[in-house]
């Protein structure tokens, strides 16, 4: 077993609304991403701030207990919080990321043994679609303590490993396209054109 966390504590400033309810297939975006965990951890919850955002969606919410805003807070909840070895950290707002992706990158960290397993893709390491073992606990506590903030702070301090461009692209639904970032209203109407079905001939 394993566990999905999805980050939902960003501000969304560039989308000026919540990006996280952002209808995808049917469902908010971060509720999208919760069920794909899900189905391919077994068991999914959110972490945030505050409240729990969705109310009755059968996930469960982590309160990550601090205000300032930093997907490395989110980490550190998911990992104190889970009861598994092997956690898939995945941001909210990569709904095109897919599930055969995500299982290969559990598998693929599993058989490495990797404290932290984390893809590459257009140039940029994706570290908000990432595999965590729980033992990466401390190291993250202690580049929050230090005010290292940048997820990659405890990535590079532990004996992690990053995939290059092409071990990514290798993976089922390893392509760039997979890791859309949906921070500004033109990449959520990105995301619909693709969605949105073609008449015959076009």
């Amino acid at each position: 077993m394993a566990f999905g966390f999805v980050l939902v504590g960003g501000s969304s400033r560039r989308m000026r609304k919540d990006k996280t309810r952002l209808d995808v297939e049917g469902r908010p975006m971060a509720l999208h991403q919760a069920a794909k965990l899900e189905r391919v951890c077994g068991r999914a919850a959110l972490v945030g701030k505050g409240a729990d955002p969705f109310p009755g969606s059968g996930f469960p919410f982590l309160d990550d207990g601090v205000v300032e805003l930093a997907a490395l807070h989110g980490v550190a909840a998911a990992l104190a919080w889970s009861p598994e070895e092997w956690n898939v950290i995945l941001a909210a707002d990569l709904p095109r990321c897919p599930e055969g992706f995500l299982s290969a990158l559990l598998a693929l960290a599993r058989a490495r043994e990797a404290p932290v397993l984390v893809p590459t893709s257009g140039g940029e390491v994706q570290t908000l679609c990432s595999v965590w073992r729980k033992g990466a606990l401390p190291e993250v506590r202690g580049s929050i303590a230090a005010g290292r903030l940048a997820l990659r702070a405890p990535i590079d301090r532990l004996g992690r490993i990053v995939l290059s461009e092409e071990e990514t692209a290798a993976l089922p639904g390893g392509g760039a396209g997979s890791f859309l970032n949906v921070n500004r209203p033109e990449d959520y109407e990105e995301l619909a054109r693709e969605a949105t079905p073609h008449p015959p001939g076009r």
